[in-house]
């Protein structure tokens, strides 16, 4: 019942706003001088001196108990949009022109205005999916901005105003009751800006404004507007402490149903303010510590736990975090339990930390079905400075026994501001009892300043899957043999997008991206898997390694191997657009491949439907189900990337296809 408390008392006391709090009355029209139409009527109907003072307060209204309930919330407006997400108790829908909502009773909205364009947002969710903008017809005036007007008895609020931004910078002002709060607030492009100010009204109406008066001419500083929440603020005491502590209380049998970091904060504010119940505090100790503990409530993290692939949706760890496994790979490995010392199958998924954008390194995630996975830990980190190679414990234990001039090559190789690692796998050598992870390692070099000019495979090796991974060196590789046309002759043994492959005989393969992305390679890698069988100047054509689709261009190998026979599907290049895959086949990993097509079917925009592969896997061996697995960039906020897991199906002879479905399961395909 806990959980559904503050929902509950929200609507009970949106009710009582109904029956006790002034019935249907007609919308008061703000006074905004140019942009109202009925400035000098709202002037006259608000009333001045002794009628304003007649405006009831907000603890006069409601009690402590039903505004705890209902998070203090009383307006939450997705803008321009029609999804609600927690209305206020002052609201029944998600926006609205200004006026009497039909359920409450409260007078809110928008002022309608001639340039104001509602726009839907497809790379937002929730309250950041839709926004006023501008029209671009719009005369743009001085006091051109988005108005609001709220209804709220005399008192203290906190007003939050969100700006999603998919465009270029741009600089806003926001007034809060007719005062400048907010000056130049920057907005960067795609990115959430928030801005908390307070407001106190005496008046019974809050009115907000956002506009840009630096816009000039420049239309592409047009202000936008995303969403606007208001609370109600507070008074803090040791009774509000007591409610407090009352309503977050969470039963213990309920402590397994929330991710474990989110649960620990929250027991750790619930003990501060425990303890601050037998002391005498001021308001500040008692603001402070109920804050932490709601705050702490309202994090608290569900466990949520999946039965289904959900395809290019948010698919978080069992943390509640985003999964951040790019351009990785997905397979069954052995792995020592630490407890028995005996070798258990899991699966492992490793790929591209994306966190923090651009650049990050390798993350590992374990899991027993696929579905639900739990993050084992940044395997391979990068690293901030040279000096951190000696002075920090992690990276001595790794590298203490390396020269100086092999650490300046790791810092070099893995620097946090100048490295790129990217397209990560991982293999497990029975031979050694080492795992080994090769990836496509770039970076400038002495004589380019560029982020692709090493154009290099790192390899690193650890005891454990779970890290920390121990990096070797990165490497050119093979070369095109002086009987066959170079398509990049100028940089030769360059190695971008990569992949590894296994073979039943325990040969391991890397298959990568070279002469500039022009042309595939696939070589043969030595009995420790860290580098290539034969050196790049030793290596025999057709034996050691092969060159693939001179000249076509293609990128994101995924080779596997099924019934006997090889598959290799790949992407084009066109950066992080998506782009039309094709499939090839052939009867041993060095020997001639055939070019089999498109494998998606449906795909009318031939965009691999909207993903690039980076990975295909035997995810049943009983079943003989295989799964196509490709990320879905996105360029402009790499850490939201998705990804697009897809069943891969087979007709009588051995044809490959993808079919696009929303959402499957395992189940499905048996």
């Amino acid at each position: 019942m806990w959980r559904n408390r503050r929902r509950m008392l929200g609507l009970l006391l949106a009710a009582v706003c109904v029956s006790g709090c002034g019935g249907q009355e007609q919308p008061r029209e703000p006074d905004r001088g140019a942009e109202s139409q009925s400035g000098e009527e709202g002037q006259s109907q608000e009333g001045q001196g002794e009628e304003e003072t007649q405006v009831p307060r907000f603890w006069e209204m409601h009690t402590r108990e039903e505004m705890i309930g209902a998070d203090y919330l009383l307006y939450e407006v997705n803008c321009a949009g029609a999804e609600t997400g927690e209305l206020g108790v002052y609201q029944s829908g998600a926006d609205q022109e200004y006026g009497t909502d039909q359920v409450t009773g409260k007078q809110w909205g928008y002022r309608p205005a001639d340039y104001l364009r509602a726009v839907e947002d497809d790379s937002g969710e929730g309250l950041t999916a839709s926004r006023w903008e501008i029209g671009e017809d719009a005369d743009y005036k001085e006091e051109t901005g988005f108005y609001y007007d709220f209804e709220v008895p005399a008192g203290e609020y906190e007003v939050t105003l969100g700006f999603y931004n998919p465009f270029s910078a741009r600089t806003l002002c926001v007034d809060i009751e007719g005062k400048r709060e907010v000056d130049a607030l920057k907005i960067l492009k795609y990115k959430l800006t928030e801005t908390q100010v307070p407001a106190e009204v005496t008046d019974g109406r809050l009115e907000i404004k956002v506009y840009n008066p630096d816009r000039g001419t420049d239309a592409m500083k047009d202000p936008i507007l995303s969403y606007i929440v208001v609370r109600a603020v507070p008074e803090y005491d040791g009774e509000l402490l007591d409610l407090y502590l009352e309503e977050t209380q969470v039963p213990e049998e309920y402590a397994d149903r929330f991710t474990r970091k989110s649960y620990e904060a929250y027991q750790e504010s619930r003990e501060a303010a425990l303890a601050l119940v037998s002391q005498k505090a001021d308001t500040e100790q008692y603001r402070e510590v109920c804050e932490q503990l709601m705050t702490a409530y309202k994090e608290l993290k569900e466990v949520k736990v999946y039965d289904t692939f959900q395809v290019g949706k948010r698919w978080t760890d069992d943390e509640g975090n985003l999964i951040q496994a790019h351009g990785g790979q997905v397979q069954r490995l052995p792995v020592r339990d630490e407890a028995t010392g005996e070798m258990v199958e899991k699966w492992w998924w490793v790929g591209e930390d994306k966190s923090a954008g651009y650049r990050g390194g390798i993350r590992a995630y374990s899991s027993d079905n696929l579905y639900n996975w739990h993050f084992e830990g940044v395997v391979m980190r990068n690293v901030d400075s040279r000096a951190q190679l000696e002075e920090e414990e992690y990276f001595q234990e790794l590298y203490g026994d390396y020269t100086s001039e092999q650490l300046d090559n790791v810092y070099a190789c893995l620097s946090s501001e100048t490295a790129v690692i990217e397209r990560p796998k991982m293999l497990y050598n029975e031979k050694t009892d080492m795992y080994v992870i090769w990836f496509h390692a770039d970076g400038p070099t002495e004589y380019s300043d560029s982020n692709y000019a090493a154009a290099s495979a790192g390899v690193a090796v650890s005891k454990s899957p779970s890290g920390p991974f121990r990096f070797i060196d990165r490497y050119r590789l093979n070369t095109c043999p002086p009987d066959q046309e170079d398509f990049y002759p100028e940089s030769k043994g360059m190695a971008r997008d990569m992949n590894l492959f296994v073979d039943t005989d325990g040969t391991a393969y890397i298959i990568y991206s070279s002469e500039e992305n022009l042309t595939l390679y696939i070589s043969k890698l030595n009995e420790e898997y860290t580098y290539l069988a034969t050196d790049p100047e030793s290596a025999v054509y057709g034996v050691d390694y092969v060159r693939l689709f001179p000249g076509a261009q293609r990128e994101a190998p995924a080779l596997f191997l099924r019934d006997g026979e090889y598959y290799l599907v790949t992407s084009g290049c066109t950066g992080w657009a998506p782009n039309q895959a094709r499939y090839y086949r052939a009867d041993s990993v060095l020997g001639e491949w055939t070019d089999c097509g498109d494998p998606c079917v449906g795909d009318t925009k031939m965009t691999t439907f909207d993903s690039q592969s980076t990975c295909v896997f035997l995810a049943d061996e009983e079943k003989g189900t295989y799964i196509y697995m490709g990320d879905r960039w996105n360029s402009e906020d790499l850490a939201n990337s998705r990804y697009i897991w897809l069943p891969v199906e087979f007709d009588g002879e051995g044809g490959m296809h993808l079919n696009y479905l929303d959402e499957w399961s395992m189940e499905d395909f048996q």
